[in-house]
């Protein structure tokens, strides 16, 4: 490679991006200059989505580079990542004081390191001469309108960025957890699955919409539970999921029972990290009836009566295991005997008592929905009573 070569690169991109008679803005100038000497720019914010991109050739995906981006690391300057034979270069830039990531693909390979490090530090000179600011993170706009429930902003950034024809298929929400910890797994779930995910991370927060074109139904419940146990192995605290949504409307509504119940949530499931739509349908219901009171909260409440006329301290210690058996175990009296720290056969003899007290075959189908709904009522009716 010779120095001549070198000085082209460089001073023709120098031309092309200082050219402020030529051309309106940066995004213009940057483009002309990528076109004639066969490269290409990705800006990323820094949720990793686009927010300016000039694409010139098309030997892999985008979005594979991006994934492969964050599988390694990209917080150092002048990171160079082979993404299926194309050479990428990353390093994080400042604008305007926030942090993006620029990705620069050398299209044939004739550029050095040098040379390309050499045109990063050119282009973001360029971004501060012609103050250059991002339009807007329409990705991230796009999740935020879905969690305020702005439904019609939705619907316009939906069209507005390049995912718009691609159906919703499921949201989460992740709690508690380190960002690039959380986006390495949620990148390693897309490579597994073919599945695009939206994401956006605030905090310890991470929001996503999972897109999808086929008409095939989208991940099988195992399937979720290793990508929310992945999660969880990262030490997020709490991960929330719909799946089957639909739509636009769908997710929203999803958002919207994550945000409402996310406060109650673990009061009823103190022992859970992982909660699905049905989780989240039951104490969104379970929340409702609480703030409404009247018959339909007293109905429910009553089914729990016979156990305060049977002595204080037998019919508290019945009812925890009813509530551990029911709401904490999936009714497994093996597991309640762990989590109690007792004998299967001490529970299995509470179990026949709680029988008895109540009158009921508590493993009835037609039983459990009532008496889950009674005990989650009454975990609530404890936390608010002791506030």
């Amino acid at each position: 490679m010779s120095g001549t070569f070198s000085n082209d690169l460089i001073n023709n991109t120098i031309y092309h991006v200082l050219n402020f008679e030529k051309h309106s803005n940066f995004q213009a100038a940057a483009r002309e200059a990528a076109i004639n000497n066969n490269f290409q720019i990705v800006l990323l914010s820094e949720d990793f989505n686009q927010v300016f991109t000039v694409e010139t050739q098309y030997k892999t995906t985008i979005d594979k580079a991006i994934r492969k981006g964050i599988e390694r690391g990209i917080n150092r300057p002048s990171t160079m990542i082979d993404v299926e034979g194309v050479l990428t270069y990353w390093g994080p830039v400042m604008i305007n004081g926030i942090k993006h990531y620029l990705m620069l693909v050398d299209n044939e390979g004739s550029y050095s390191k040098g040379e390309i490090t050499k045109l990063a530090e050119i282009l973001e000179l360029a971004m501060g001469m012609w103050k250059y600011s991002p339009v807007r993170d329409v990705t991230a706009e796009f999740i935020k309108a879905l969690r305020r429930g702005n439904r019609n902003l939705a619907y316009t950034l939906k069209e507005e960025g390049e995912f718009g024809n691609e159906k919703i298929k499921a949201v989460f929400t992740v709690g508690g957890i380190e960002k690039d910890a959380g986006l390495k797994v949620i990148t390693n779930f897309e490579k597994k699955t073919d599945l695009k995910v939206l994401k956006i991370a605030e905090g310890d927060e991470i929001s996503g919409v999972v897109l999808d074109n086929s008409m095939e139904s989208l991940m099988q419940e195992p399937d979720w539970r290793l990508l929310c146990n992945a999660l969880v192995a990262m030490d997020a605290k709490i991960v929330f999921y719909a799946d089957g949504v639909d739509q636009i409307d769908g997710a929203a509504d999803s958002f919207q029972l994550i945000n409402e119940t996310w406060p109650f949530i673990q009061y009823i499931f103190p022992h859970k990290r992982i909660f699905t739509k049905h989780e989240l349908a039951l104490v969104g219901n379970c929340i409702d009836i609480s703030l409404k009171g009247g018959m339909i909260k007293k109905y429910y409440l009553d089914l729990l009566e016979p156990f305060k006329k049977i002595g204080e301290n037998k019919g508290r210690q019945l009812q925890k295991t009813l509530e551990i058996f029911v709401l904490d175990e999936g009714m497994k009296a093996v597991s309640t005997a762990e989590r109690m720290s007792l004998h299967t056969n001490t529970i299995q003899y509470r179990l026949k008592r709680i029988k008895e007290i109540l009158g009921v075959d508590i493993m009835e189908t037609t039983i459990v929905p009532s008496l889950v709904i009674a005990l989650a009522l009454e975990r609530i009716e404890t936390i608010v009573k002791s506030l």
